[in-house]
């Protein structure tokens, strides 16, 4: 017998053997050694002699559930085999039957279901055999903890995986390749964004746990949080413990309902902010798809002829459409990245710039695109369908789990012919910016309820969530960013700062309690800001400085005093609050700068007329909106030479409109076309608004007068489109 006494026993008891399979395990090893010398009736004899003298004995039944599994998987005949896992199937439900949370059992089941392709079931099964075995029996755990950590990367749940490999590595501490194992993976260099590779510990909570939540079994751990969450429904630390061991057991759904209580009640925004990044990476994971805010939406095709996708990727490769270019012969796998080259505003001085389009794999004679933009793959997929025709099969769509790696895919860049080095760096955070600050913020996302990230600020409850929304956003954005050669080493560019993106927000963090750290003093040689503040003695004045409305946010902007401001700041000031989605707050700036006197350096007040106007018409007050349009419009013949005359009549026009007054708008689009007979657009947008009106006859009026005009001026587009506003008028007739 090979196995020494006083070893933790293979069942998983956590028994030493000499006291546990000591008394049969000979026998089991007798019968496995006589299958393996093809003497299989003796050795199916000796293993159920064993079942009959040591029926109550659940490892008994586990090694006989094992031996006629291996050996029926032996057989060719499929008859046999399915025969041999109904028995094995039988012997562990006796094994069950004796001993509900017998381990070795479950992870025998769990090892069928596995083998069958059933991997959540299979996971499932290794859940509860990790439950079932004894916290001594280390060489099972750590050989079902395997399997988790297997399972759980496959699934996309790197939290869940990380405290599965922690474990194996806890159990087996003199492996060296497992510790390299778990730093590739979860260490300082992962390319794991930080949330999701990140060591999280239990917080201190209000009342204390019960000492057997310390048991070394994570389900102990869940009924000691979950009793404790009860006591003190307030808690957010006991809600943010009991999220992160069922992120940990891969219970997504449920831990995400945990740390949202946690964060709904914490008072501290950093707590806050890594609860809620932690929701956030939990989401991206299989089965959360119908929460996720990022999803890989794909498509895929069907090769049918190699030789014509083979020359399709040389084109483009020579084109430039092709990035890192991945082939494994070995595996037959070909990957690398189709890229559109950004606008010429990106392309300055020798410095090219282009976005990642979608992904693409070619694998098992298929291409599969992906992305987290699904206009944007679906483009790539429309593109390639084109260039290949019959070459391949139509493209199936589908949506599945994004890689952590891909969610700010979006915002990156990626140099492709570099002449200089930091111009390329502030177009890759010229990139960024735009994404996040013009883009990603007025995106409605789940994780906010539907909402705005601008809009989310708002709401105090969102807003303790939104700090852990931009966290994960930015964690994932740093993690996938290019790399740059200094010296010996490669480090990531320069790129984006989120602080500009929390300055927008208005996202200022609160510390409930603030962190105990020395301050050092002022250097005595610092002046104080009132002595900063004051010019020098004799000297002149300093000129006051320049503000930038642009990279303000929300509540800064509305703190300004409109009265000291010109009528060009306050210009500056609406379009940023615009910018924003703040409207009302935009609308105000655009009323206190239409009351400003004349300023020779800003003469022409459209766009603050406009904002009043619309403020105005959108609040139901048309009449102060006409009085607007009328004054904008007396302000601008008189000071600005009748510059905007046209828009202010059209402005009216479209009030009329908006009013149902069909004679004073159709009064006004006249009194556009006397000044303009050949502006052929006017007719176009008067015969449109008079449908919108439903009123067939006018429309006609306005669309043939059109039709004339451009057949006298030989315009073939205006043509065709009056004809298609006359056949409609005529139908609304």
């Amino acid at each position: 017998m090979s196995i020494d006494p006083y070893a933790s026993c293979p069942c998983g008891s956590g028994k030493k053997f000499k006291w546990c399979c000591a008394p049969y395990y000979p026998e089991v090893e007798k019968a496995f050694e006589l299958e393996q010398r093809n003497q299989h009736e003796a050795a199916l004899a000796t293993i159920r002699e064993l079942t009959r003298k040591y029926a109550d004995k659940p490892p008994v039944w586990g090694y006989y559930a094992q031996f006629l599994y291996n050996s029926g998987m032996a057989s060719r005949d499929e008859a046999t085999r399915h025969k041999a896992v109904e028995e094995a199937e039988a012997a562990l439900s006796e094994a069950l039957r004796l001993n509900p949370d017998f381990g070795m059992a479950h992870f025998l089941r769990g090892q069928f279901r596995e083998n069958e392709g059933e991997l959540i079931g299979a996971l499932l099964l290794y859940r509860r055999a990790a439950e079932g075995y004894d916290p001594e029996a280390h060489d099972a755990l750590a050989n079902v903890y395997i399997r988790i950590y297997q399972h759980e990367t496959m699934l996309n749940r790197p939290v869940a995986a990380r405290a599965a490999l922690e474990r194996v590595v806890h159990y087996l501490p003199a492996d060296p390749e497992l510790r390299g194992q778990f730093e590739a993976e979860f260490g300082e260099h992962s390319p794991l964004p930080g949330p999701a590779r990140k060591k999280y510990t239990f917080r201190p909570t209000a009342k204390p746990v019960a000492a057997d939540a310390a048991t070394g079994r994570f389900g102990d751990a869940r009924k000691a949080f979950e009793k404790l969450t009860t006591l003190t429904p307030d808690d957010p630390a006991a809600w943010f413990n009991l999220g992160l061991v069922l992120a940990w057991t891969g219970e997504q759904p449920k831990a995400v309902d945990a740390l949202l209580r946690s964060i709904d009640l914490e008072t501290d925004d950093y707590r806050a902010e890594e609860a809620g990044a932690l929701v956030e990476v939990l989401r991206c994971g299989q089965g959360m798809e119908a929460d996720a805010d990022y999803l890989s939406h794909g498509f895929v095709m069907p090769i049918r002829d190699p030789g014509a996708v083979q020359t399709m990727l040389q084109t483009w490769s020579q084109a430039g459409k092709i990035r890192g270019l991945r082939v494994s012969p070995e595996a037959g796998v070909m990957m690398g990245l189709i890229v559109e080259e950004l606008g010429s505003i990106l392309a300055v001085g020798g410095t090219t710039l282009a976005r990642v389009a979608a992904k693409f794999v070619i694998a098992n004679g298929v291409i599969v695109l992906s992305h987290p933009n699904r206009e944007s793959v679906a483009r790539v997929a429309d593109d390639l369908r084109g260039t290949l025709q019959l070459a391949v099969e139509a493209p199936q769509e589908t949506t599945r789990a994004i890689s952590l790696g891909d969610v700010a895919l979006e915002a990156l860049a990626q140099p492709v012919q570099t002449t200089d080095l930091l111009l390329a760096e502030a177009k890759l955070r010229d990139h960024a910016r735009d994404f996040f600050e013009n883009v990603w913020i007025h995106r409605p996302l789940k994780s906010l309820a539907g909402n705005t990230p601008l809009d989310a600020v708002g709401s105090s409850r969102l807003r303790k969530r939104l700090f852990g929304v931009v966290k994960f956003v930015e964690e994932c954005y740093k993690a996938v960013l290019p790399r740059k050669q200094i010296g010996q080493q490669l480090v990531p560019i320069e790129s984006y700062s989120f602080d500009a993106l929390r300055h927008k927000l208005g996202l200022e963090y609160v510390r409930a309690e603030p962190p105990r750290v020395s301050v050092p003093p002022e250097p005595a040689a610092a002046a104080s800001p009132t002595t900063a503040a004051a010019p020098a003695a004799g000297g002149p004045p300093e000129a006051p400085k320049k503000r930038d409305f642009s990279a303000m946010n929300a509540s800064e902007l509305a703190a300004l005093d409109v009265s000291s401001l010109t009528v060009g700041e306050l210009d500056q000031a609406m379009r940023a609050a615009l910018k924003l989605d703040a409207r009302d707050l935009a609308v105000a700036f655009a009323q206190a700068g239409v009351l400003k006197p004349f300023d020779p350096a800003t003469p022409d007040r459209y766009t603050l007329y406009a904002a009043a106007i619309t403020g105005a018409s959108a609040a139901g007050e048309f009449p102060r909106a006409i009085e607007l349009a009328e004054q904008g419009e007396k302000y601008d013949a008189e000071y600005n030479g009748g510059a905007r005359s046209i828009d202010y009549g059209l402005k009216k026009a479209q009030l009329y409109v908006k009013m149902k007054d069909t004679e004073r708008a159709v009064g006004a689009f006249e009194a556009i076309i006397a000044r303009y007979p050949d502006e052929g657009r006017f007719y176009t947008t008067a015969a449109e608004e008079m449908l919108r009106l439903k009123n067939g006859a006018k429309a006609l009026n306005f669309a043939e007068r059109g039709l004339a005009k451009a057949r006298e001026t030989g315009d073939r587009d205006l043509e065709g489109y009056c004809q298609e506003l006359v056949a409609a008028a005529r139908k609304a007739m």
